[in-house]
């Protein structure tokens, strides 16, 4: 294994331990804070809490599977394994929407005073302080390994930030009257995680599916072609993403007169370049020969 590879591995196992680190220290600050205060709002933000410690412990489990290498039974490894922790993430922040819709409900419908408010702003600062600092190790991460997991667990983060910020407000506001407010954003955060949860489930599925890669990778892939003098186009490209790898196949033109070694000397050209571009490919070119004429370069159809 590469020191390279070496690396990713253990970004990806950084970034996994340290959400769910952050997830058990704020459910224990959001407990206290929740039974001190009796606000729906902050029982909301600390289901979510215990949601994201749940699928952070899905996502470490998922990202150190998804980094065993290829074997006999799995030839083309175990990435999907991500898309799996995704689809089974979005299945608890979608349990605990419904959860949470149920508690705002009630709360709208008998509104109580909060108490100890400036225990549960306190509380909410530090849970905006965590949460930032997860989410810069996180973002540091996905650009790095281009992970499927540690993306989809960030992206709750990042609901979590402005969740958190409607907290305060509520918990502000709640000691001047506003005793619905409490219900209202409780019931309004718990729509947000569900929307969160479909966004979720939507991405994870269509990995699962073997959805083609964006329309501009496909534009890559023609320039890199085509920037071979000896390659007269190509066709049938397919594309898809397993984990942190993706799956390129293509079908390559090439003057029918040229050698076995010319025409292999070619192939593996073109797969160097493609994949100094895309570090993690599996490259896969079949080799078409064509008559002698002129260049011509073929447009990949773009994905749907």
């Amino acid at each position: 294994m590469s020191d390279g590879t070496n690396r990713e591995h253990r970004l990806l196992l950084l970034a996994a331990l340290s959400s769910v680190a952050t997830a058990l220290v704020l459910i224990a600050a959001k407990s206290v804070a929740w039974v001190m205060t009796g606000s729906v709002s902050m029982l909301a933000s600390l289901v979510d809490s215990v949601m994201d410690s749940m699928a952070s412990l899905i996502n470490f489990v998922a990202i150190r599977y998804s980094l065993v290498p290829a074997d006999e039974e799995h030839r083309f490894g175990h990435g999907k394994a991500e898309a799996l922790a995704g689809l089974g993430q979005a299945v608890f922040i979608a349990g605990s929407s419904v959860f949470l819709i149920h508690q705002s409900t009630l709360k709208l419908m008998n509104p109580t005073p909060i108490e100890a408010s400036a225990v549960g702003i306190g509380v909410m600062v530090l849970s905006i302080a965590l949460t930032f600092g997860l989410l810069l190790i996180q973002r540091y991460v996905i650009r790095r390994t281009g992970s499927t997991a540690i993306e989809a667990d960030s992206l709750h983060y990042v609901s979590d930030l402005a969740v958190n910020v409607g907290i305060i407000t509520v918990l502000a506001l709640s000691s001047m009257g506003w005793l619905w407010l409490d219900g209202a954003v409780g019931l309004a955060i718990a729509l947000f995680i569900l929307r969160s949860a479909w966004q979720i489930a939507s991405e994870s599925v269509q990995l699962l599916l073997d959805r083609e890669m964006p329309g501009d990778v496909r534009t890559r892939i023609s320039a890199i072609v085509s920037s071979h003098h000896d390659a007269l186009g190509f066709h049938d490209l397919r594309t898809r993403q397993s984990g942190r790898t993706c799956f390129i196949q293509l079908h390559l033109d090439m003057d029918q007169n040229l050698t076995l070694r010319m025409a292999h000397d070619l192939a593996d050209r073109v797969e160097r370049d493609i994949k100094r571009d895309f570090p993690s490919a599996d490259v896969i070119i079949h080799l078409d020969p064509v008559a002698v004429g002129p260049k011509v370069r073929v447009e990949p159809p773009q994905a749907p």
